[in-house]
């Protein structure tokens, strides 16, 4: 058991040590063996059974959570005013629904959210250049 304890030890040490090298060395290797055509290939097969692992309940629900808990890691010491921010989207979203979708229904068309949206940021601008003169 000493011995293997020692090795790993010293194998640590080695690839710090020597880590330049091993780099050069492994990139070396995968330049000479690496083929993007049949790497390609190898993924179109493997998809179908990625794409049915993906749509199994117990994944979509371990996805979810992992999502959640990465987008609220970005936040660092501010994840509870993030978590707060959300909540408070989801309720408004609740109590007014969609603009766009409100638009929709009353069969305007030609409204786009696009479209207002610039025309808010040019008036907005606009009115911005006017007070500053």
């Amino acid at each position: 058991m000493l011995d293997k304890k020692a090795k790993a030890e010293y194998d640590r040490k080695y690839r710090q040590k020597n880590r330049a090298r091993i780099k050069a060395k492994k990139a070396a290797y995968f330049q000479r063996t690496y083929d993007p055509v049949k790497a390609a290939k190898e993924r179109k097969k493997k998809m179908p059974a990625h794409v049915e692992y993906c749509r199994q309940p117990e994944y979509v629900v371990w996805k979810k959570e992992y999502d959640k808990k990465r987008r609220e890691s970005k936040y660092g010491e501010f994840k509870d005013a993030y978590l707060a921010l959300r909540s408070l989207q989801k309720e408004i979203q609740r109590l007014m629904p969609d603009r766009e979708e409100r638009y929709r229904q009353s069969q305007r068309y030609g409204w786009s959210p696009l479209t207002h949206a610039k025309r808010r940021e040019k008036r907005a601008e606009h009115k911005l250049n006017s007070d500053s003169l």
